[in-house]
């Protein structure tokens, strides 16, 4: 028995078209994810900031006199002891740097509306990045909010800066015995680390909706074949059906029409087919069609070449365009079937009629089916009449 019938969705490049659309329909939801994602990763980095900024200053305010007067010194050196509290601070903010994966953390207290004065820096003392005691810098916004507030403030966005591009956070240190604003602690996370965060993440969907996108336009590729094999084939006898038979003549007929080439139908048709069903009962019936469909297989080098087109008919196309050697496969074909052995026939033969047409320049496929059945009604008609003689 042959393969069920194969109709492919214009094959592979429809399967393209398929990839395409099942990605494109996924991409505005990538995207969306992607960019949602990426916001969420930088609130993320912000809350990080915040709740950094507010421990280190809260820690700082609970030993808020040793802070003070590192703040207030004008020469740290001069003072030993406060020289070493300062380095000892700046120890315990690198070690939250390197822990946290911040990129800045450090002190600052406010000299105006406009500068800051560094106090404490996680910086290695030989790093370039390092900002010395009482270096100043520009305030930028958040700055500002968090010393006018007195509250702990965040960037919502980056910010570029002479040190690069940032999310900062920055929460105030209290001087309880007097209520006064000793300054801020700082906390930056650097753009870079965010945007390899982001590149990851990217990379991340990109791989998951490829891998979803092919494996989405591949099951719906199989789906539609499957469709397509349910609509186009015979479900008893595997072979194609009538709406496949008829897809397949335009195909042909297109193809004679651009390179000349002829194609030859056969129509075939199942002789005493009704009186075998009424003795025998429509199982028997149903074998004899399959022994048929297997026949005529057996004499076709095109798979997609052999039909049932409805009932007991049958047909078959060519493409070989030689009418002589069509007339000789049917009288193979005659040959086989009559040789076809069924227990449940009880030695009844089996014979079919077979109708053959070939296209010619300027016959309509309406024409070569109307020439086919005539010759088939012919044979039936001979046959018949030599019965009775």
């Amino acid at each position: 028995m042959r393969k069920p019938l194969h109709i492919t969705f214009s094959g592979k490049r429809n399967y393209l078209l398929l990839l395409a659309a099942t990605t494109l329909c996924l991409f505005v939801p990538a995207q969306f994810l992607y960019f949602r994602t990426t916001s969420v990763l930088k609130d993320n980095a912000r809350m990080r900031a915040l709740s950094i900024a507010t421990t280190v200053a809260t820690f700082l305010e609970d030993d808020i006199e040793v802070y003070r007067a590192i703040a207030d010194a004008s020469d740290l050196e001069k003072t030993p002891r406060l020289y070493a509290d300062y380095q000892r601070y700046n120890g315990l903010l690198r070690t939250i740097k390197e822990q946290s994966g911040a990129q800045f953390v450090y002190t600052e207290a406010f000299v105006d509306d406009a500068t800051i004065r560094y106090i404490l820096d996680a910086e290695m003392p030989d790093s370039e990045l390092f900002s010395p005691f009482g270096s100043l810098d520009e305030m930028d916004e958040t700055e500002q909010i968090a010393y006018t507030t007195r509250t702990a403030a965040g960037s919502r966005d980056l910010i570029s800066s002479d040190w690069g591009v940032f999310l900062s956070a920055f929460a105030p240190i209290i001087d309880a015995r007097d209520d006064s604003l000793a300054g801020l602690v700082g906390v930056d996370y650097s753009a870079e680390t965010l945007l390899l965060q982001s590149r990851k993440l990217l990379y991340l969907h990109i791989i998951t909706f490829s891998v979803l996108s092919l494996l989405l336009a591949f099951s719906l590729y199989v789906v539609i074949q499957l469709i397509s094999v349910r609509a186009y084939t015979d479900e008893l006898t595997g072979l194609g059906n009538r709406r496949a038979m008829n897809k397949t003549m335009v195909r042909l007929e297109r193809e004679a029409r651009r390179r000349g080439k002829a194609f030859v139908l056969l129509t075939l048709d199942v002789d005493a087919f009704k009186p075998i069903n009424d003795e025998h009962g429509h199982p028997v019936g149903d074998k004899v069609l399959v022994r048929i469909a297997e026949t005529l297989l057996q004499h076709s080098d095109w798979e997609e070449g052999c039909f049932r087109s409805g009932g007991d008919e049958f047909a078959m196309l060519l493409p070989c365009g030689d009418l002589e050697q069509a007339q000789q496969i049917s009288r193979q074909i005659k040959a086989d079937v009559q040789a076809v052995f069924l227990p449940e026939l009880k030695g009844q033969a089996l014979s079919v009629s077979i109708g053959t047409a070939m296209w010619q320049e300027g016959d309509s496929l309406e024409t070569l089916v109307k020439r086919s059945d005539a010759s088939l009604y012919e044979m039936k008609k001979h046959q018949t009449t030599r019965k009775k003689g």
